[in-house]
């Protein structure tokens, strides 16, 4: 009897496969545990503004960012003067670095730096500012 001959093959075929797909099994399993652990260790290092996603958000940030964008981040609509933009950078800086009760953020840090480096170029641009007082513009270094 043909069908009884193929299913027959077809059961040893299966009972053949049994411990080659348990072994791939259990290596998937392994895989994924380390990959996870390396999710959140990456997802750890970039709360506490360390390692490479720090990195990576930094230099997201510096990318080039339009007058509009900046203006949105300060909340300075309309003419404004470089006091008021050192005040607004001030203020925003200080709540976002890095204290006992939080480990701040490189990255919001960096985005206001980069407005503020592209209102003061703006204003530069028009000939109504001057040279900032202090120069920490810069994106956090750590």
């Amino acid at each position: 009897q043909p069908s009884t001959l193929a299913a027959a093959k077809l059961l040893v075929a299966a009972m053949a496969l049994g411990p080659f797909v348990r072994i791939m099994a259990q290596v998937a399993m392994v895989a994924g545990g380390a990959i996870g652990r390396a999710v959140m260790e990456a997802y750890k290092e970039a709360a506490a503004g360390r390692g490479a996603a720090a990195a990576a958000a930094q230099k997201i940030a510096r990318r080039r960012m339009s007058l509009d964008e900046a203006r949105k981040i300060l909340d300075a609509e309309g003419s404004v003067t470089a006091e008021v933009i050192e005040e607004k950078f001030s203020t925003l800086d200080k709540l976002n670095e890095p204290s006992e009760a939080s480990p701040g953020s490189p990255y919001l840090r960096s985005k206001v730096a980069a407005a503020r480096t592209v209102l003061i170029e703006s204003l530069k641009k028009s000939g109504e500012a001057t040279e900032p007082k202090d120069e920490k513009a810069k994106p956090p270094e750590e």
